[in-house]
């Protein structure tokens, strides 16, 4: 009687093929073909797969580069928080009780989306779903500050060159890192970050990566200031880019660097500031460049993008603005600083994120002139 119980499964997994997972507690992840133990991603197979938290096929596979649908995503993280899951009611799909938990949980909104439960879930769908599940507090956050949450907290690293591909569908490898960190955090353990994908995630957000490169805060972007009597200024984006580290976030936009007091850059950083001008006043045969116009902190070496490397760079062109009618240009103006002496601002929380004009007048871009609290 066993032999023939036996068979009719086995026939019943073969016609069914791979659709159906294992959901037996004793599968693990060197039992997949497709999982190596030297795979990215095998750690948190093995974690999640013996807690029965996710499962593979009866093909002996883990399929880690299928995509992952909504439904399947809202299920696994569920699970993995042993959130109360109701009954399912007669003619209901499958995944409406998880769904109702993970909305009761504050972990999902029908905001991120009502329907479409079969398609693959997007990566900043995931990134919504895996910061409210560690962070309840951000359910009501919007998109740019819950990836930003997601890369700063380590739960989700960048794509391709720390991109973040947001709208790229997530595989199921991705989905088991995501919920393992997750899982992770909860238990109160330091995640590593991405910091090219974190600084691109602030960027969106913040209009600046300040907080992922140094650990500090200026006024919020755009900040509008006088450049002068005769010219308003918006700052749009401040930069902060390792000119040592070849992988740097922004490092690609420096193919080369001078400053104009001829040292070497080794050692520092580069401050991209993207500025807005507007003249306030007609001139007649008159221009101007903003760098002509502000003097920063002492230690702050202005820099150029050698011409030849202007078309490859889309911070290399320093442009003017002309008086002889009213103008609006955006412009880059880059400056360098001492690894060493932000260490020592960052010690002290010394005064110096600040420009000054021409003359005696100057304003600041943090308050008190300070970034580091």
């Amino acid at each position: 009687m066993r032999k023939i119980s036996f068979s009719l499964i086995a026939a019943v997994l073969f016609l069914l093929g791979s659709q159906i997972s294992i959901t037996t507690s004793s599968a693990t992840a060197e039992g997949f073909k497709d999982v190596k133990s030297s795979d990215w991603f095998y750690s948190s197979v093995a974690s999640l797969v013996q807690r029965g938290i996710v499962n593979g096929f009866s093909d002996g596979t883990f399929k880690p580069k299928q995509t992952v649908t909504r439904a399947e995503l809202i299920k696994m993280v569920v699970t993995a928080l042993k959130l109360d899951v109701s009954e399912r009611k007669e003619g209901q799909s499958w995944y409406v009780p998880y769904v109702e938990a993970a909305k009761t949980a504050g972990v999902y909104t029908t905001k991120d989306f009502a329907a479409g439960w079969d398609q693959p879930i997007t990566r900043l769908e995931t990134a919504r779903i895996a910061v409210r599940a560690e962070d309840r507090s951000l359910r009501d956050a919007k998109d740019t500050e819950l990836m930003y949450e997601a890369t700063k907290r380590g739960l989700i690293t960048g794509v391709a060159n720390g991109e973040l591909g947001k709208d790229e569908s997530s595989t199921r490898a991705q989905a088991v890192v995501i919920i393992d960190r997750v899982l992770q955090a909860l238990a109160g353990q330091t995640l590593k970050m991405d910091k090219r994908a974190a600084s691109y995630a602030e960027v969106e957000l913040r209009g600046t990566n300040m907080e992922t490169m140094w650990g500090g805060k200026m006024y919020p972007l755009p900040l509008k200031q006088d450049l002068s009597y005769e010219v308003k200024g918006t700052f749009e984006q401040v930069l902060i880019i390792d000119l040592d580290d070849k992988n740097s976030p922004y490092r690609g936009w420096v193919p080369e660097l001078l400053k104009i007091d001829g040292n070497p850059w080794k050692g520092d950083y580069l401050l991209a500031f993207k500025v807005t001008m507007e003249n306030t006043k007609i001139i007649k045969k008159a221009e101007i460049l903003y760098s002509f116009m502000l003097i920063g902190n002492p230690y702050m070496v202005r820099a150029v993008i050698p011409e030849e490397h202007t078309k490859s760079s889309p911070i290399a062109i320093q442009k003017y603005i002309s008086f002889n009618s009213m103008n609006k240009v955006t412009t880059w103006d880059l400056f360098t600083i001492s690894k060493e002496k932000i260490a020592e601002y960052k010690a002290k929380n010394s005064y110096f994120w600040y420009f000054d004009w021409n003359i005696q007048k100057s304003f600041l871009l943090a308050p008190k002139g300070r970034v580091f609290s």
